[in-house]
């Protein structure tokens, strides 16, 4: 799924003055007549008491759509050549969320495009739209694990792996396990729990739903869907953005058009440069091991179930660590042999316990099982099976904006 996309588009050659020197350019046109949100970092009064403002510029600022906005500034002046840069998750943009999506660069660079044409009409006139260019790209996959437990137990696993040129970076956020520096000019690839970040974008949009934003309104529903939310279960998301420097090096096109047409000549492109790019991150996994499930994450769940507070405010874990003694008692000598060691009263309210937490009667009673077999080869438990990154209802999205340019 191509998750985020980043543009640049000049501005054309007739529309920018530069020094003798040719190392600072500018814009040639007044910002105000483009129509875009002008900023002022030089406000003053001047001898009349009249404000004067000067040194204006271009704001950040967001292109509305069907759902989330498309992010865009125009830079006016600078040892760059005036440009635009417009960034978002066409996934995102397109139905109003990143779950799933499309592989698509077409369908997502004119979706992009379309909206700054539309919103800044007068703007668009004066860019060189022919040579846009790429400037960063994230493509992400996702492993399909039993659950959002065992994703974070892969996390963890993940935050101690390094070898060779990957490095595990210093930057340490939430769930989210880094690799390399952020300020790496090829790659930059992270390992999240999907469940977890859509949760937090989801209380974020609500947080506007309720100060009236109507776009947040549409997205929350696009996001509720009871069908994007079952298959968001389990979901562990691999990502790696692409960066100019990288692309180039292994010989992919940078202008936006050349860059679609090498993808209708190599439908899987994208795939193949996200398995090498990844490579290492592989090769370092290759024959680790670990637990499926984790006695620390049993005894979470069981906690976050029965913890209790005295009257006088005190942390209670009692109950908790009685039904988790129970449960290692379990996974250690089976369900008939505790059968006769517990009464049958007391064993059958630990095994109520057990299923408020989660754990199904089936699992249970296999535990001693299961447990033989709780270790297994790291990649085996994390593959990416690329064939079945959408479900089987996904339908790609129409762009209305069936060429740009």
């Amino acid at each position: 799924m191509i998750d985020f996309a980043e543009i640049r588009l000049f501005v054309k050659d007739e529309f920018v003055i530069s020094d003798r020197s040719g190392e600072q350019f500018l814009l040639s046109l007044n910002l105000l007549e483009l129509g875009v949100t002008v900023g002022s970092r030089d406000v003053y009064l001047d001898e009349h008491g009249k404000m004067q403002v000067g040194a204006l510029y271009h704001p950040y600022d967001d292109l509305p759509t069907s759902f989330t906005n498309v992010a865009f500034k125009l830079v006016h002046e600078g040892k760059i050549k005036p440009h635009v840069m417009i960034k978002c998750s066409p996934a995102k943009i397109m139905q109003g969320h990143n779950i799933f999506g499309s592989d698509n660069l077409e369908l997502g660079i004119f979706e992009m495009l379309g909206y700054l044409a539309e919103s800044n009409p007068k703007l668009y006139e004066i860019l060189d739209v022919q040579n846009a260019q790429i400037v960063n790209l994230d493509v992400t996959y996702s492993a399909r694990l039993k659950n959002d437990d065992q994703v974070l137990s892969v996390l963890d696993f993940l935050r101690k792996v390094s070898s060779g040129s990957l490095r595990k970076s210093k930057l340490v956020y939430g769930s989210t396990v880094y690799w390399g520096s952020p300020n790496s000019k090829r790659l930059a690839r992270k390992a999240y729990c999907k469940s977890i970040e859509f949760q937090l974008q989801l209380k974020k949009l609500k947080r506007l739903a309720a100060k009236g934003e109507v776009f947040a309104i549409r997205v929350i529903k696009a996001m509720e869907d009871p069908r994007v939310i079952a298959f968001m279960q389990g979901l562990l998301r691999l990502e790696t953005r692409f960066k100019p420097l990288w692309l180039t090096e292994h010989g992919i096109p940078l202008n936006v058009f050349e860059l679609i047409k090498h993808q209708h000549a190599n439908p899987n492109f994208l795939t193949e440069l996200w398995q090498l790019a990844n490579k290492p991150l592989f090769e370092a996994l290759e024959g680790h091991t670990m637990k499926a499930l984790d006695h620390d994450t049993v005894f979470a769940k069981i906690c976050t179930v029965f913890d209790t507070y005295t009257k006088s405010g005190r942390l209670s874990q009692t109950k908790s660590r009685n039904i988790f003694n129970f449960f290692c008692a379990l996974e250690l000598h089976g369900a008939e042999t505790l059968k006769k060691k517990y009464s049958e009263t007391r064993y059958y309210a630990y095994i109520k316990d057990l299923r408020a937490c989660g754990f199904s009667k089936a699992y249970l009673q296999n535990l001693d099982s299961e447990s033989k077999n709780n270790v297994i080869p790291f990649v085996q438990l994390v593959k990416i099976d690329f064939q079945n990154q959408v479900p089987d209802w996904y339908q790609e999205p129409q762009s209305r904006f069936a060429k740009v340019g």
